[in-house]
């Protein structure tokens, strides 16, 4: 079992591990966090977005469970290459979808409890098979208008080019819609379509990079 929950970490959204011993681990050197990098142009921005994104689904599908609960901007970090590394991975919470008992109903984190912080309930995440938790925790947490983060509350994706706008007038309102919690204009009962505006937000963000490649 430990074999296993150590392979979950040997991810590509994580630095590449050099060694542990005890409580001490040795990680690659990443490069700058995304706090750092908060004011590059927004095409590039848009592509850490999309990465992002990924990784939320990748880590929502994985063979054990891997929920971001720490969505600061400076725990994540861009390599050279221009690739999106978790760089603390302290605070992810670890599940096991093949335990039995667990509700096979997909949980929703409806952001209860909390307008500016990433709200969750270890109990919801570790007692489901599956959550939509890490897309709010992205979308809503990283790139969205009111965003967490104390550096860049206006999110990730923050003064798109007005061709982005005109020519994909539906790209803002679905970060607006992947991060709907119960303080905002969405009710509960359109919250289960956070993974589907997140896979639209994911669409549009690759018919937009291709087409201007490194423009601002």
């Amino acid at each position: 079992m430990r074999r296993r929950r150590r392979k979950a970490y040997q991810h590509k959204w994580f630095p590449t591990l050099r060694g542990m011993c005890g409580r001490v681990i040795v990680e690659d050197y990443v490069g700058p966090t995304l706090t750092q990098l908060s004011q590059v142009p927004w095409i590039v921005r848009a592509d850490y977005a999309r990465q992002l994104l990924e990784m939320a689904q990748d880590f929502s599908d994985a063979e054990f469970r891997l929920y971001l609960t720490d969505v600061s901007l400076d725990n994540f970090a861009v390599s050279h290459h221009g690739e999106v590394k978790v760089i603390d991975a302290e605070n992810i919470v670890l599940v096991d979808p093949s335990i039995h008992g667990l509700d096979p109903a997909e949980h929703v984190n409806d952001g209860f409890g909390c307008r500016d912080c990433l709200s969750f309930s270890y109990e919801d995440l570790c007692g489901h098979t599956s959550s939509d938790h890490n897309f709010f925790a992205v979308c809503k947490g990283m790139l969205s208008s009111s965003a967490f983060s104390q550096d860049l509350p206006e999110g990730l994706l923050h003064s798109p080019p007005s061709w982005v706008t005109k020519e994909h007038p539906l790209l803002l309102s679905l970060v607006e819609d992947c991060a709907s919690h119960s303080f905002s204009d969405f009710t509960s009962h359109s919250l289960p379509m956070r993974r589907k505006a997140a896979a639209a937000l994911h669409e549009h963000l690759l018919t937009v990079l291709p087409k201007r490649g490194n423009s601002s």
